[in-house]
C-alpha cells in the first residue's frame, strides 16, 4: 500500500483498520484537501480536489484498493501558518 497522508508527530499511533480523525485534520491542518496520484516513474501524475478531509480519504482509499502499485497522497490544500509552525506540527520534540 502506497497511501501517504499527514499526521502530527505527537499523535498516538492509530489502531489497525481505523480512520484518521477528520475533524482534527480539518481543524489542525486544512478544511480543503487534494488527492495526488503518481502512476509510476514516467511522471504521469494526477491531482483531484479540493475535497473535504473525509472525501479525500475515501477517494484515496478507493484508488489505493484498485491500484496498490500507484502512490496516492492526501495533502492539505491550504495551511495557515509560518514555515516554522508547520514544521513543528510534524517534528518530534
Amino acid at each position: 500500500m502506497a497511501l501517504v497522508y499527514p499526521v502530527q508527530a505527537d499523535s498516538p499511533e492509530p489502531e489497525d483498520g481505523t480512520d484518521p480523525d477528520f475533524a482534527e485534520l480539518a481543524a489542525d491542518l486544512s478544511d480543503a484537501w487534494l488527492v495526488e496520484v503518481a502512476l509510476g516513474d514516467d511522471g504521469d501524475d494526477a491531482c483531484f480536489g479540493p475535497l473535504s478531509a473525509r472525501a479525500a480519504w475515501d477517494l484515496a482509499l478507493g484508488i489505493d484498493e484498485r491500484r496498490p502499485e500507484w502512490t496516492v497522497s492526501v495533502v492539505p490544500l491550504h495551511v495557515a501558518g509560518t514555515p516554522d509552525e508547520l514544521v513543528a506540527l510534524f517534528e518530534d520534540e
